[in-house]
């Protein structure tokens, strides 16, 4: 009974401490594709002294095609990780685990999605600060694209998960 409990310490230990180096990781990267990005130091954005002018209607209209788009996927992330935390703790109580690797997978894919969707964002809001509102900026559509392209594997792998683990009858 003892070393039961003391593997699930263990095993709660080791996963705080993935979370921790996973947050570092994420933290490093995303320092690093900013300092390649951007290339300056101290760089400073916006520094016009006069009233910025108002946008057009058009580009009221990118802005908000993008956000929404941006919204639209965050919220299937989000979604998609709230399906595969209930169908694991099903799986779980069945003891079927054979694929439980594509729910892991499904997962991660969902969450660099929710990384890449807080990107796009901080990216529209660079283009908003800059004043240049264009939907084909390379930065923003690296981020978006691939906010896009990891929800959608991620897909695949949740409905790998749910037909094959949760599908079979025992």
């Amino acid at each position: 009974m003892e070393t039961a409990i003391a593997k699930q310490k263990l095993a709660r230990i080791w996963f705080y401490v993935a979370v921790v180096m996973i947050v570092a990781s994420v933290w490093g990267i995303q320092v690093r594709v900013y300092d390649k990005i951007f290339n300056v130091p101290g760089t400073i954005f916006s520094g016009s002294s006069g009233a910025p002018s108002s946008p057009s209607d058009w580009q009221k209209l990118a802005v908000q095609a993008m956000t929404n788009a941006n919204g639209l996927l965050t919220t299937l992330g989000t979604a998609l990780l709230g399906a595969i935390g209930l169908l694991m703790v099903r799986a779980r109580e069945s003891h079927k685990l054979r694929h439980m690797w594509a729910a892991f997978l499904a997962a991660i894919s969902g969450g660099v999605s929710l990384y890449f969707g807080y990107v796009s964002h901080l990216n529209l809001l660079a283009m908003i600060s800059n004043e240049t509102f264009n939907p084909y900026d390379p930065v923003y559509l690296f981020s978006s694209h691939t906010q896009f392209y990891t929800l959608l594997a991620g897909a695949f792998f949740f409905a790998d998960f749910a037909f094959h683990d949760l599908g079979a009858e025992d």
